[in-house]
């Protein structure tokens, strides 16, 4: 696929491109992309990773990182419940050795039959199944950008001498505008500090023998990072955003900070007067999500 205008229609067909893992080529010079990207609410560094080749120079170092071979090994760790993992053939597909253990729990009946016992718990049943030094977990929906994705990774964590350290995560091309801004906040584009996110996050592994995650349904990754030195890939993106609809912005905002208050943490939204006082703050084209997130937050804080 050939890129040579960017509108909406066009960002539709990039995303789906992407999906299913065919080849683009971004045709477009560099000031052209800039302006289109700020029309529609984008920046360049969120729109070329997903391309695999681009015609201007000045746009190569926005491209997600290539193949250039290297001679680490890393095991990728991916639970999943629903589908088929959506990074499945591009983890499969790096220019590292790597080992893809898909740990099943649900309708998607081909990998490792684990039940399911939580985040936590869960992914601590794949250590003993990993035989790199390096463990990647991941999400189902997540999509590493580039053949040199888990390169950059093993790089950001030896370079940082950090026990784990995230990936970058990029909207999809067709994310809302909240959405992006979110992501801008919590995995910046530049730096070498950020959340310790399991949707695409690199340990060694024996540091996770040593100190498993917390037998916890959710937020395992938080508090494993409140104990270890975390670094942060930002020149490693993974597509991966969702939409914030009220119910699973609702969810879980209320388990994560459920967990995170049993952890001495205080609560965000401690008490019917202050739920009251912040509920002007969702009004506006965001609401569902803003509502969601300050309700969750309360009935955790409950």
């Amino acid at each position: 696929m050939i890129v040579t205008a960017l509108d909406r229609p066009v960002l539709a067909r990039i995303e789906a491109a992407a999906r299913a893992g065919e080849p683009m080529r971004l045709s477009m010079p560099m000031e052209v992309v800039s302006r289109a990207t700020r029309a529609l609410g984008l920046r360049v560094d969120e729109l070329v990773p997903y391309f695999h080749a681009v015609d201007d120079p000045a746009l190569r170092p926005f491209l997600a990182p290539e193949a250039r071979g290297s001679g680490v090994a890393v095991s990728v760790v991916i639970p999943t419940h629903r589908q088929r993992p959506l990074g499945l053939d591009a983890f499969g597909l790096q220019d590292v050795e790597t080992e893809v253990i898909v740990l099943a729990n649900g309708d998607y009946d081909e990998g490792v039959r684990v039940p399911w016992e939580g985040h936590g718990p869960t992914r601590n049943r794949s250590v003993a199944l990993a035989r790199f030094p390096y463990v990647c977990f991941s999400v189902d929906d997540a999509l590493p950008l580039g053949a040199g994705f888990l390169r950059a990774m093993v790089e950001a964590l030896e370079e940082s001498g950090a026990d784990a350290v995230s990936a970058r995560q990029v909207p999809w091309p067709t994310a809302d505008t909240v959405t992006r801004l979110r992501l801008r906040a919590w995995t910046p584009a530049a730096g070498r500090t950020g959340p310790l996110d399991n949707v695409c996050a690199l340990y060694r592994r024996e540091a996770l023998v040593r100190d498993p995650f917390d037998a916890v349904p959710i937020a395992e990754d938080w508090l494993w990072g409140r104990r270890h030195r975390v670094g942060y890939a930002a020149g490693a993106p993974v597509a991966h955003s969702h939409p914030r609809r009220f119910r699973d912005t609702f969810a879980r905002t209320r388990d994560i900070h459920r967990e995170r208050i049993r952890a001495g943490e205080a609560p965000r939204v401690p008490d019917a007067g202050s739920l009251l006082r912040a509920l002007p703050s969702t009004l506006g084209r965001d609401m569902p999500g803003a509502l969601g997130e300050l309700l969750g937050q309360w009935a955790a804080g409950r």
